[in-house]
């Protein structure tokens, strides 16, 4: 019998109700978690917290991107997570837009990502990493683009005002340097189409297994997911499972999106590991306003079938 978490990003917001969800609420709220901690709602530094991790450093999120897509850099490297965005007519951002293929070489390296994300490597400039003031896009929503721009960092305010436009601009944030942390307490797999969550792993030392159809957003194949799992937990003591479209379609400000897919993930995913005989967690990393597009950082209900073990 093993331990499968299964984190569905962004799950809850002010209209969430488990009771809208048929096998979700069969479940027993075993409590309330504060994943935040007091810092900024965002899935890295909420995921690392609900496996245990205890202090979570400050600068990791562009690393722990590059990470999760395979892009190398150096110690001694800036890292910066980019995120594109469209602007209404008052040049206020709005909804997450498509991200170039390529931009203008400057003083680092872009990579395009997928959908509105991008990376930004600037080497040998890892030094001013804690002096740099950036805002991240879950907060962005309605804000005068001109006011985002990278603060005590040149080459990235550079990069900021080169790709502002009228309809759209690209937010830097996340910045990051290298940085290790302590690996997961037991032999782990994981089960993800998000980079940021293979990210996660590799920093954890957590197997990664491979899927075809996993895209991180409400199209990823929930079947695959939901097989991969059981699959895993024939050989691993703990699995993290982790769902990410519903915090997509609540960016996206897409609220009827959203509560399609909780509903698919609570009739393909949750319903098939009740099922099953292992100990299973339903939680969220945070919460994320599919009015807003903003993320939420109240405390989240952790659910677990009525015979597993206290986690």
């Amino acid at each position: 019998m093993s331990k499968i978490l299964c984190v569905i990003d962004g799950m809850t917001d002010q209209s969430f109700r488990v009771n809208n969800y048929l096998n979700l609420s069969s479940m027993r709220l075993l409590r309330h978690i504060d994943t935040t901690q007091g810092q900024t709602p965002e899935s890295l530094g909420c995921i690392l917290r609900l496996l245990g991790t205890k202090k979570v450093p400050l600068h990791l999120r562009g690393y722990a991107e590059a990470l999760g897509y395979g892009i190398h850099v150096n110690k001694n490297d800036l890292i910066f997570r980019g995120s594109w965005f469209s602007l209404d007519e008052q040049g206020r951002c709005n909804i997450p837009t498509p991200a170039p293929e390529s931009i203008a070489e400057g003083e680092g390296y872009y990579y395009h990502l997928e959908q509105y994300k991008s990376l930004l490597v600037f080497p040998n400039m890892a030094n001013c990493v804690a002096d740099i003031v950036t805002y991240p896009p879950y907060a962005c929503n309605g804000k005068d683009a001109r006011t985002l721009c990278p603060k005590r960092c040149i080459a990235a305010s550079r990069v900021f005002q080169s790709q502002l436009a009228e309809n759209r601009c690209l937010i830097l944030w996340g910045q990051s340097a290298p940085a290790k942390i302590a690996p997961f307490s037991q032999r782990a797999a994981v089960i993800c189409g998000t980079p940021i969550v293979k990210g996660i792993a590799k920093l954890l030392n957590m197997d990664l297994i491979p899927l075809s159809g996993a895209t991180g957003d409400i199209d990823t194949d929930l079947l695959e997911k939901m097989q991969a799992t059981l699959n895993a937990a024939k050989n691993y003591p703990f699995v993290l499972l982790h769902i990410n479209g519903a915090d997509e379609a609540a960016h996206r400000k897409n609220p009827n999106e959203k509560t399609a897919f909780l509903r698919k993930v609570d009739m393909v995913v949750i319903n098939s590991l009740l099922q099953s005989e292992h100990d299973i967690y339903v939680v969220s990393d945070h919460g994320t306003d599919p009015i807003t597009g903003q993320h939420i950082g109240s405390r989240q209900p952790l659910f677990k079938n009525v015979s597993a073990k206290p986690i």
